[in-house]
């Protein structure tokens, strides 16, 4: 460096000087104080050995976006209330407090049939009945209930009452019918026998009647005459030829 240099540097270095004002020498001596402190506890703490990590995320931009979540954290930081904060540290702890619960009844054996319940349907169905209970729940009045139970009641009354009178022994009685087969044969002739009931009704009205002409009528006088004047009435012959053809049919499905 020639002479001229050396004083074009010194007119510099005194230029500088005189402009300084002491607050600024101040500051400038505190900057660089800081700037040896800082890089004295980056060479203690051994961050020297980060920088080529650092550079990476630089080169492939992790470093921005790891700048960009800080600022999105910073901003959501900023815009939760304290009663925000109640409640989500609230939510956390219930959530962890039915992890717990979760974990000590053992509820992740039933993770699988819960899985293959969903994967089937069935836990859809289950939802479903459940709404219709709490339908048909909601529907229901104080009347309808008290009608419900009472009619609940008396059925519980009805069946109690039906097993104290010998309910057992008819159904015991019906099991001997149906191992037997008459139960059967019972079944197929009571329509028919339904069906009959007004002819055996009037048949018992018609022995009621005679019974009782019979008992008004005057006694027969005996005798040969007395047949012949009976033989004589068309009706009664008429009456005779019927109970011969009922005799007949008798002894045709009853024989002896």
């Amino acid at each position: 460096m020639s002479a001229t240099d050396m004083n074009e540097v010194e007119r510099v270095v005194e230029a500088a000087r005189d402009a300084l004002t002491d607050e600024m020498v101040g500051r400038l001596t505190a900057a660089v104080g800081g700037g040896l402190t800082l890089i004295d506890q980056i060479d203690r703490a051994g961050l020297g050995k980060a920088i080529p990590a650092i550079a990476e995320m630089v080169n492939n931009g992790d470093l921005e976006r790891v700048v960009q979540l800080a600022r999105v954290y910073g901003s959501a930081q900023d815009a939760l209330t304290d009663e925000m904060v109640g409640r989500l540290t609230e939510a956390v702890g219930g959530g962890l407090s039915l992890v717990d619960k979760v974990n000590r009844a053992g509820l992740e054996k039933a993770i699988p049939a819960i899985a293959e319940m969903v994967n089937n349907g069935d836990l859809e169905r289950i939802v479903q009945l459940a709404r219709v209970y709490g339908s048909a729940q909601d529907a229901l009045t104080d009347e309808m209930v008290g009608r419900l139970a009472e009619t609940i009641g008396e059925g519980l009354s009805l069946l109690d009452r039906f097993s104290r009178g010998g309910a057992l022994r008819l159904v015991t009685i019906l099991e001997r019918l149906e191992s037997t087969g008459a139960l059967e044969r019972t079944a197929t002739v009571l329509p028919q026998l339904v069906d009959r009931l007004g002819m055996l009704e009037a048949m018992l009205q018609c022995v009621e009647e005679a019974s009782n002409e019979s008992r008004k009528a005057p006694p027969s006088s005996g005798g040969f005459g007395g047949i012949w004047s009976i033989m004589k009435d068309p009706d009664n012959q008429e009456s005779l030829k019927f109970l011969i053809s009922v005799g007949k049919k008798l002894r045709t499905k009853c024989p002896g």
